[in-house]
């Protein structure tokens, strides 16, 4: 529970994110202090994986990104989208094709931490955060995002 008491710590109101959580399931996180978070499509994600569903790629962005990631079915036109969260500093840099970095102190819609399967269409940890400030590595998002970039849209240019 460290986990959720330090995302907590990025809420405008903490009781107010905690009883959301509690209730809804999901509460709304200002980003850009304690961390920043990156979109990225399913298509992307699961052509770098090469797997198709969330579960499926669980194992591997684990592996891939050692970080916790969202998945949101209802983002990127109802086509699903991973969120990494990744270490503030990111945002003031990243320049990644194929991904949207989240505004800083915007607010992104953030599952309880004990959300780790789907409820319905509403965003889940598909790899949650294991501890405070254990976030994605900026290094590793960027290669898997570019990688499936690449596999979507070959050197000919014609998205597949």
């Amino acid at each position: 529970m460290a986990s959720g008491h330090w995302l907590l710590a990025a809420a405008d109101s903490i009781p107010d994110a905690n009883a959301r959580w509690k209730y809804d399931g999901e509460a709304c996180l200002r980003t850009g202090a304690l961390f920043t978070a990156v979109m990225i499509s399913a298509a992307v994600v699961h052509s770098a994986i090469g797997e198709t569903t969330p579960q499926r790629c669980a194992p591997r962005l684990r592996d891939a990104l050692e970080g916790p990631v969202i998945f949101d079915p209802a983002a990127c036109r109802q086509e699903g989208g991973y969120t990494a969260l990744l270490p503030a500093s990111a945002g003031r840099f990243w320049n990644v094709p194929s991904t949207t970095l989240h505004p800083a102190r915007a607010l992104l819609l953030v599952p309880a931490p004990e959300r780790c399967a789907p409820v319905d269409d509403r965003p889940w940890w598909v790899v949650p955060l294991d501890g405070p400030a254990q976030l994605c590595s900026t290094a590793l998002l960027a290669s898997l995002a570019s990688l499936g970039r690449r596999r979507l849209i070959p050197s000919d240019g014609e998205l597949r």
